[in-house]
Formats: C-alpha cells, structure tokens, sequence
C-alpha cells in the first residue's frame, strides 16, 4: 500500500501541501458533524410519545477532540468502529454473522416489551458519515464517504439498529459499529499493494547496483579523485535510502500490528529514511556545484572542496532532522501510527530539498552554457553536434543532480487513470535512480571500463584484449570531468 505508502521521495516536495489538505479535512469534519447535529437534532419522529428513546446525540463534542485521527492515508489507520477495528483485519463474514446475529437475538428479546413501545437508536456521528435517529430494528444505509481514500462513494455503508434501540457494536471492540467494510475499494488496494511491492524490487535493484559501482570505485586506484570521491559519497546514500526505504516498506507498512502500537523504534526509522533522503539531495546539490565550479572556476583545491562536501551533506541533516522529530513527538495529533501520515513539519525537510534542486537546475543550465560555447561553430564543430553533446549532458547529469523529481510536481485526485500514471512513473523515477546513476556514472564510465579491461588482460589475457594504447593516459579521471559527459 503505498502509501499506502506511501512516502515516496519526490513526494515530499508537496507534503506541505498534503498536510494543509488533511488540516482542512479536519475542519471539514467539524462543519460535517455540526451540519448533522443541526440537521437531525430536532427529529423526534414522535415528540408526543413519552416510550420514545432519545438517548444521546451522539458520542462527540461539537468540537471535534484534537486526537480524533478523520481520515486514514490509504487505510494505513483505517478504522471501522470509531478508530479501533484495522480494516484489513477485519473479517468481513464474521462480522456480518455477529451483526445479523445480534439482529435477530435483540428481536426476540423484543418480543416481551409492549407492543405500543417505540424505541429508537440516537443521532450518532462516526467521523465518516451521519446517522439520523432511527426505528428500532432498521438498518440504515448510506453512500461511502468520497472523502476517504480508498473508498468508493458507489458503494454503500451501514448501520444496525438493534431492536432495543441501540446500534450496534462490534463483538472485538465493543463500540459503536458502522460496517464500512463494502466501502473499500479492493482493486485500487490491489493496485497500490502491487506499487508499494514495485518499490522495494526496484530499491533492491538500485542497492546491488550502486554497492557494486562503489566497490568498483573503491578498487582501482587509478580512479582515485576529488569527482568520484563524490560519485562514492553519493552512492553510499543513495544505497543507505534504499535500504531505510526497504526496512520501512517490510517492517512498517505492511505491518498493520506495528502502526496501531506505534513503537519508539517505527518513528526512529522514519527519521533515518528522511535522513538519507535530505543527505541524497544535498550529495546530488554538490555534485552539480564540483562541475559548476571545474568548468567555471577551474583551479580548485580539492581536499578544502571535499571537506566542506562531508559537512555539508553528511553532518548538516543531522539537525534538520533533530527539529523535525522534536517537533512531531511532541506534537500529539502526529506522534502516531509510527508518523505514516503526513504532517506539517515535513516542510522542515521539503524547504532545503527545493532549495537543492533549484541549485540543482542553475547549474545545469550553467554546465550547458559552457558546453554549447565550447563547441562554438567557430571551433570547427557543427552547430547540430553541438546541441546533440548539449542534450546528452543533459540526460546525463539529470539523475545525477536529482531533477527527474521536477517530473512530479502534483499529484492527481486519487484513484483516478492519472493518479496511476504518476504512480508508476514515480516508481521508475524515485526507486531506480540508483540503478540509472550506476549505469550512467560507472557501468558506461569510459575510465571504468578501460580500468576493467586493464585488470581483466592481466588475469585473463587469452579471453580479454588489451584496451588501445593511448585511449587513457592514467590520469584522465582527474582531469576531465566533462569526459563522463561526452563532450
């Protein structure tokens, strides 16, 4: 479920925007409720009649209690009694069974009471939908709720009321009951279970690649400076996010048990995937400003360059991340259900990612400008080959410097045929990123296939040729970075 799950990395560039919507749902549930208090308080059906139950109006404060959680992010939380039952653990015949049983159990206790007694069950407000005083005896049913992600408002919901006028509860919990259970939309649940499942094969895709440019990196002295030192900074984030992004899927999402305890240890890995993640960002953030300032600046002292790279990728999330999960735990509204939801202070993390990114495309616009003047007509190039080299860097950098993610500004409406398309394309975009850099910045590397090719003739010199003489003077990774760019 992915959002089930959802938390995706791109994501978290509109997760203000997300939390806004949750805290205006909120407010909409309040309007919802005082709408049915308003609407069905003075319906007594038969003022005259002293039999008749009035009972309380329902369960809730007029205003809404700051806990009150209104509506789960695709039944990650999802609740059938008021905030107690999970949906998917629910089964759904049984408790069919227990409702028509308890049905027909408070009518034949009925049947001792005087005939001219009428009783009713009160006006009840559930959180989801509002139901009206009822007849004793009647089950009442209404449209889903299309607020609610993953309902389908086509379908209908229900509510017994019991013979001795009052709803009906459920047999686990002992509360009030709607029975929501037809509301659930299964082949949109379906369909986000298999995303969230894509997910974690393409992280595990991503992780054995960028574990193998690393040690590939690693291995060969000959490519040994400043710019793959950054490459190997860089894909070792990349390679902690999927595993965090991995660990959380197993471990949280699909683990409804562990987000109804909401242990301390959910909400820590919930720190360290967005930890990685802003460590990502701000790694791609200095792999566009080492170009920027090669091509730019030219003579630059790489162990300053370096040092100031570690502390700005690796040690300056770490406070982010501290404010962000002080404010959330002591936050009781998000301090729940291992903080799957989205919340407000997820700006803390999306203001330092957008700002990363735009720095991001400056210097790609930047690298492009040097590019295109290099191969200035007047250099003997073509003016087409030119702009073919510009768009190749261009493709090229892109995973590097994160931008995909500009792909994915908004999200569409849920459940619609775009809402599915920006799903599979986020999973192309978000889990394979470090699959595409690997291949882009090692496997295809004209360095790291003439290092290979080097060893392999030494090892094996029947099976693999030498490389040309002359195609790499051994010093070639230290001086041309724009090489991996082909210009």
């Amino acid at each position: 479920m992915g959002t089930v799950a959802s938390d995706s990395v791109p994501e978290n560039v509109e997760t203000a925007t997300q939390s806004q919507t949750q805290d205006n749902l909120r407010i909409f549930l309040k309007h919802l409720y005082a709408e049915c208090v308003y609407r069905y308080q003075n319906d007594t059906y038969d003022a005259d009649d002293p039999s008749v139950s009035l009972g309380a109006a329902t369960d809730y404060d007029l205003d809404l209690p700051e806990s009150f959680s209104p509506v789960p992010r695709y039944l990650e939380d999802a609740v059938l009694n008021e905030g107690a039952i999970d949906m998917r653990n629910v089964d759904e015949e049984l408790a069919e069974k227990e409702e028509l049983m308890a049905t027909v159990l408070s009518a034949t206790m009925a049947t001792n009471q005087r005939p001219q007694q009428r009783l009713f069950c009160p006006l009840n407000f559930d959180g989801y939908l509002c139901w009206p005083r009822t007849p004793a005896g009647t089950v009442l049913s209404q449209y889903c709720p299309e607020f609610v992600e993953g309902f389908n408002s086509k379908f209908l919901a229900h509510k017994t009321c019991l013979e001795n006028g009052s709803w009906f509860r459920h047999p686990v919990s002992n509360q009030t009951w709607s029975n929501y259970t037809n509301c659930v939309d299964y082949e949109d649940l379906e369909f986000r279970q298999f995303i969230n499942e894509l997910y974690v094969k393409g992280y595990a895709l991503s992780l054995l690649a960028l574990l193998i440019s690393i040690i590939i990196f690693l291995g060969f002295k000959s490519l040994r400076c400043t710019r793959i030192r950054i490459h190997v900074h860089l894909f070792a984030s990349l390679a902690c996010t999927c595993v965090a992004w991995i660990l959380w899927y197993r471990l949280v999402v699909e683990r409804n048990e562990t987000i109804a305890e909401n242990p301390l240890w959910c909400s820590g890995l919930h720190l360290v995937v967005h930890y990685f993640m802003l460590v990502n960002y701000f790694w791609m953030f200095c792999e566009g400003l080492h170009l920027h300032l090669v091509l730019v600046v030219v003579f630059v002292k790489d162990t300053i360059v370096m040092r100031w790279f570690i502390v700005i990728s690796w040690l300056s999330p770490i406070p982010i991340a501290v404010v962000y999960g002080l404010a959330r735990h002591f936050t009781s509204p998000d301090n729940k259900h291992c903080w799957i939801n989205d919340s407000l202070y997820l700006w803390i993390f999306s203001v330092p990612i957008t700002l990363s990114l735009l720095a991001s495309f400056i210097f790609l616009i930047n690298v492009l400008r040097v590019i295109v003047r290099k191969l200035h007509p007047q250099s003997a190039q073509p003016a087409p080959l030119a702009i073919r080299k510009a768009v190749r860097a261009t493709i090229i950098l892109v995973p590097l410097f994160g931008l995909q993610h500009f792909l994915l500004p908004y999200r569409p409406d849920a459940g619609t045929r775009l809402d599915r398309f920006y799903q599979l394309l986020s999973v192309v975009l978000v889990s394979l990123q470090g699959l595409v850099v690997s291949f882009l910045f090692c496997f295809a590397n004209h360095d790291v296939t003439f290092a290979i090719r080097t060893l392999l003739n030494k090892w094996l010199p029947r099976l693999v040729t030498a490389p040309p003489a002359g195609s790499n003077t051994g010093q070639m990774a230290t001086t041309t970075p724009s090489r991996e760019l082909g210009v």
